[in-house]
C-alpha cells in the first residue's frame, strides 16, 4: 500500500510539473505576439489596402482588443487557449486552430512512421551488436551510428531525395500526403535517432548482461541470443520505453526541415510559412502546440518510467 501511495505522489509531481511548464509555454507563445514589434492591426489592413490611413488601423487595433493593458490580453489569451481559440490567422484569415487541425494529422503520421523505424531497427541493431560484441557487426554498427549522429536530419532527407526520387525514380520528389510519399520523410527523420538510441540501448543490454539472472540464466545453459532476445531486452524495457517517448516528442522539433525539403504539408511548413508572412498568431500558435505536446510526450515516458521501473522511482525522487 505504500509503494502504490509512493508511486502516487510520484505521478502527482510529475503532473504538477507539466501544469506548470504548460503554463509557461502558453506564457512565452502570449509573449511572441506581444514583443515581436511586429502590429498585427497594420499588417491585417495593408494586406488589404496599401494606401489604408492610420484611423483605419487603429480601428482594426481596437476590434482585436490590442489596445487593451497587458495583463487584459494576458487573460484573454488564456481563456481564448482554454478554449481552442488561438486567433485568427493574418495570411488567410481563417482560425489558426483551423489550419494546425489541417496540418497536424500528416505530422503526426511522419512522426508515428519514423517511431516505427527508430523502434524495429533500434532493438534489431541493439541486440545483434550485444549478441555478436566485438565482431565486425558490432564494429561497423558502432561507426555507423557515430556518423549517423552527425548528420542533419534536413542533409539526410536531400540526399535521400537526390537518390530515390530523382536518381533512381521510386518515389515521387513532392509528396502527396500518402502512405508511400511519407516513407523517405519518415526515414530521414528516423536515422539520426535511430543511431542515438542503438547506443544508449546497447549500452543499457551490456549493463543487464552484468546482472547475477545472467550468470544463472547461462549456467543453465542458455545462449546469449536466448538470453539476449528472451531475458535481457525484457529487463531493459523501462530505459527504452523512456527513450522512445523522449525521442518522439523531439521529432516534432526536427519536423519543420524535413516537410520543407519533401514539400508536406504539415505542422512545420505552416509555421516555417507564418515565420515568413510574420504572421504572429500562426507562429504563436505552432510553436504553443509543438511545445505542449513536446512536454506531453516527455511527462507519459517520466510517468510510464515511473510505473513500470522502480528503481528509476528512486533515482528521481
Amino acid at each position: 500500500m505504500g509503494n502504490v501511495g509512493e508511486l502516487g505522489r510520484r505521478i502527482g509531481k510529475r503532473l504538477l510539473n507539466f501544469i506548470l511548464v504548460v503554463w509557461g509555454v502558453v506564457t512565452l507563445s502570449f509573449c511572441l505576439q506581444v514583443f515581436t514589434g511586429t502590429d498585427p492591426a497594420e499588417m491585417i489592413v495593408r494586406k488589404v489596402n496599401v494606401l489604408a490611413t492610420e484611423e483605419q488601423i487603429q480601428a482594426v487595433r481596437e476590434s482585436l482588443g490590442l489596445d487593451a493593458p497587458f495583463l487584459e490580453r494576458y487573460t484573454d489569451y488564456i481563456k481564448g487557449v482554454l478554449t481552442g481559440d488561438l486567433g485568427t490567422a493574418i495570411t488567410n484569415r481563417q482560425p489558426v486552430i483551423e489550419n494546425i487541425k489541417d496540418a497536424l494529422p500528416v505530422t503526426c503520421t511522419l512522426i508515428v512512421m519514423a517511431m516505427v523505424w527508430v523502434i524495429l531497427f533500434t532493438v534489431l541493431l541493439s541486440a545483434i551488436s550485444v549478441i555478436r560484441k566485438g565482431g565486425i557487426f558490432d564494429n561497423v554498427t558502432r561507426i555507423v551510428c557515430i556518423i549517423g549522429i552527425c548528420v542533419p536530419s534536413f542533409w539526410l532527407a536531400l540526399l535521400l531525395l537526390a537518390a530515390f526520387a530523382v536518381q533512381i525514380p521510386i518515389f515521387d520528389v513532392i509528396s502527396d500526403g500518402s502512405f508511400k510519399s511519407l516513407i523517405l520523410p519518415s526515414a530521414a527523420m528516423a536515422v539520426p535517432i535511430i543511431c542515438i538510441a542503438t547506443r544508449v540501448l546497447r549500452a543499457a543490454v551490456l549493463s543487464e548482461l552484468k546482472s547475477d539472472y545472467v550468470t544463472y540464466a547461462r549456467a543453465r545453459g542458455l545462449s546469449n541470443t536466448q538470453i539476449v532476445y528472451g531475458e535481457v531486452l525484457r529487463n531493459a524495457l523501462p530505459a527504452a520505453i523512456t527513450l522512445f517517448a523522449q525521442y518522439c516528442a523531439a521529432l516534432f522539433g526536427t519536423s519543420a526541415l524535413v516537410e520543407s525539403v519533401f514539400s508536406i504539408q504539415g505542422l512545420g511548413i505552416y509555421l516555417m510559412e507564418s515565420c515568413e508572412s510574420m504572421d504572429v498568431y500562426g507562429i504563436s500558435g505552432s510553436i504553443l502546440v509543438c511545445g505542449v505536446l513536446f512536454v506531453l510526450f516527455n511527462t507519459l515516458a517520466d510517468v510510464l518510467s515511473c510505473v513500470i521501473c522502480p528503481a528509476y522511482r528512486r533515482r528521481t525522487a
